[in-house]
């Protein structure tokens, strides 16, 4: 059964996702995976959000890291794969390189230049010469059996540009809620943004489709953890155990985005 999340902002609809998950976990949900505990998960989740544009999750609950979200950008824009390029924003992608000095599901890389063709420019052509065109699509993860600690999540991303406005959906294998979605959705709603500028359109709303949608154990008590301190923060009494709001500024002065250079803070792939 597909369960969705819709709203403006990916901030909203990360803030849905996270409640569901976050009452599979107060249920006592747990499964094992090769990443450690997993405490919800729901199957074919659906993300619809309406303004693209607004496309940073500021839930105190998750402290999103601004740096690592720009890094990771640049990486992809720059069409890397070199581990030296991403690793100053976040380490973890050294241990998940299969030889040290290259990451297999770079995305830049993969959208680029690893198919030995520019498959954004590709794109851009086909909906350049028939606007209503259905093969507008990136491909991201490949058929491949060759051995990697470096799955991409991502299958792929189909661009409709209907009625003058560039809708964007993407299709995930995998997605866990802390570490990927966040960073996920707004890398891909900015390349929907760039390439709407580059076609001249408006732009559309973002579709994020999810096979599994999961939280681990590890993130489920950071998070406990920023809710408390949210509490203190606003001088909460009784928070909810779940749906910390957005930062008011007129209280906090701005959302905290974490500690300098924490990245990634403990960067995992589904």
């Amino acid at each position: 059964m597909i369960t969705v999340f819709e709203g403006k902002s990916v901030n909203d609809v990360w803030s849905q996702a996270f409640d569901a998950l976050e009452r599979k976990a107060l249920e006592g949900f747990t499964n094992g995976s090769r990443d450690g505990q997993v405490v919800g998960e729901i199957c074919e989740a659906v993300f619809c959000v309406k303004d693209p544009t607004r496309n940073i999750v500021t839930n105190k609950i998750r402290n999103m890291p601004m740096r690592y979200a720009i890094g990771e950008l640049a990486w992809y824009l720059a069409g890397s794969n070199r581990v030296s390029d991403i690793a100053r924003f976040a380490k973890k992608w050294v241990d998940i390189s299969d030889d040290g000095m290259h990451n297999n599901s770079a995305y830049g890389w993969r959208i680029f230049d690893k198919f030995d063709f520019n498959q954004w420019e590709y794109v851009k052509a086909l909906m350049m010469q028939d606007p209503n065109t259905r093969q507008a699509i990136i491909h991201i993860k490949d058929a491949s059996c060759t051995p990697t600690k470096d799955t991409p999540c991502t299958v792929y991303l189909q661009f409709l540009l209907r009625d003058g406005k560039l809708n964007l959906s993407v299709h995930m294998r995998s997605n866990d809620i802390w570490m990927g979605v966040p960073y996920d959705m707004f890398s891909f709603t900015f390349l929907q943004m760039k390439m709407a500028m580059e076609l001249g359109v408006e732009i559309g709303e973002y579709t994020h489709y999810a096979g599994s949608l999961h939280m681990y154990a590890r993130d489920y008590e950071a998070a406990r953890k920023n809710a408390e301190e949210y509490k203190l923060i606003c001088g909460q009494n009784n928070p909810p155990s779940h749906g910390i709001p957005t930062a008011d500024p007129s209280v906090t002065g701005h959302p905290h985005w974490g500690p300098e250079g924490t990245g990634r803070d403990r960067f995992t792939q589904g």
